[in-house]
């Protein structure tokens, strides 16, 4: 009887003693773990968000070249007819757009659709335009109508995009 009395006495605080050790160093390795979540996420943020803001303001500079007017600047010819200026126009907003493709990763899913529904809408405008004109009428007459166009605010998709894209790229600061 003393013998499992002594026994007793020793192995209880003994084990006691463990069970403290034990939850202190569970305890400590948790808080050590949370530090090195904490730092990798810091990490993270440092490389992720320079690439981020750079998308944002790639879609931004897509969503401006694709304005009427930036496109009739950089794509208007002398003597060229309405069609060469429509297909100039088309094809470099889907050049523009394949440029960017990549982007979508950095930005909203919601983002993303606001700059395609933008692109379909000014391709969409771009063609109601030409279907307008006779056939074999100058490039300027087509450039005066998307001038027209958009002081009508017909590009409405276009600036919902823009603003859309710079309140969520301000969301990030």
């Amino acid at each position: 009887m003393n013998l499992l009395r002594d026994l007793i006495l020793i192995l209880l605080p003994a084990l006691l003693t463990g069970t403290a050790v034990f939850f202190l160093i569970r305890h400590f390795y948790r808080i050590e773990n949370e530090k090195l979540a904490s730092i990798n996420q810091v990490e993270r943020l440092k490389l992720v968000t320079p690439v981020r803001l750079q998308a944002y303001e790639r879609m931004v500079l897509l969503l401006e070249r694709m304005m009427p007017t930036q496109l009739i600047i950089r794509n208007m010819t002398p003597g060229a007819l309405a069609t060469d200026l429509q297909s100039a126009l088309v094809n470099n907003i889907r050049q523009e757009f394949e440029h960017n493709l990549s982007q979508q990763l950095y930005i909203s899913s919601n983002a993303w659709e606001l700059i395609k529904n933008a692109r379909e809408t000014i391709i969409s405008s771009i063609n109601a335009v030409a279907d307008k004109l006779e056939p074999g009428a100058p490039a300027t007459d087509m450039a005066q109508l998307l001038f027209q166009g958009e002081m009508d605010n017909n590009n409405a998709t276009l600036y919902k995009a823009l603003e859309y894209l710079k309140n969520e790229a301000r969301l990030l600061f």
